[in-house]
């Protein structure tokens, strides 16, 4: 979301809404280029479940359990570190954008990279990927995305979802010499 392109004036405000969640919960945020994707494997509508599925109904899930179950992801991406960046979000909380709504709540994010990155795919609009923790998420990256909280504003990410699959492409090289 930081291709520059012709959006109007209510579909900025979503992606500054979206830029916001981002920046609450990442350190260095500004380095990254953003995309909305709905995690096809996310199970929950809203991205921070209370409680894990183990035995102890009072643990609260970790970061990577959270990211799995939410259906819905910000995903920040930069080339230098290559890595990923899964930020769980729950458009209720951000939409619509207002300027009377307070600062978004942080979600603990995913990082993604040669640290724990045990696979990736990508086969038309799905990138799935799968951690070394056995935790897995299937990206749908589409080109237009539209909300129910905010149905008349689309976002149209097209130019950012083909930076991010070339972004991918490089992420996999960084991947391939690391591992020769």
């Amino acid at each position: 979301m930081v291709i520059s392109t012709d959006r109007s004036p209510p579909e900025e405000e979503l992606v500054a809404a979206f830029r916001e969640v981002f920046d609450a919960s990442v350190m260095n945020f500004g380095s990254y280029n953003l995309l909305y994707a709905e995690n096809l494997l996310g199970r929950a509508e809203h991205p921070e479940p209370v409680v894990s599925s183990g035995e102890d109904s009072t643990a609260e899930l970790s970061a990577q359990e959270a990211a799995e179950a939410a259906r819905h992801l910000i995903v920040g991406y930069r080339r230098e570190p290559a890595e990923l960046v899964l930020c769980p979000l729950d458009p209720a909380e951000v939409l619509p954008p207002s300027e009377g709504r307070g600062k978004p709540s942080p979600s603990v994010p995913v990082l993604v990279n040669l640290t724990n990155l045990a696979g990736m795919a990508a086969e038309d609009s799905t990138v799935e990927i799968a951690l070394s923790t056995g935790r897995r998420v299937k990206l749908d990256v589409q080109y237009r995305v539209t909300f129910t909280q905010l149905p008349e504003v689309a976002l149209n990410q097209q130019l950012d979802v083909e930076d991010f699959y070339a972004f991918l492409d490089h992420f996999m090289d960084v991947v391939e010499r690391k591992r020769a």
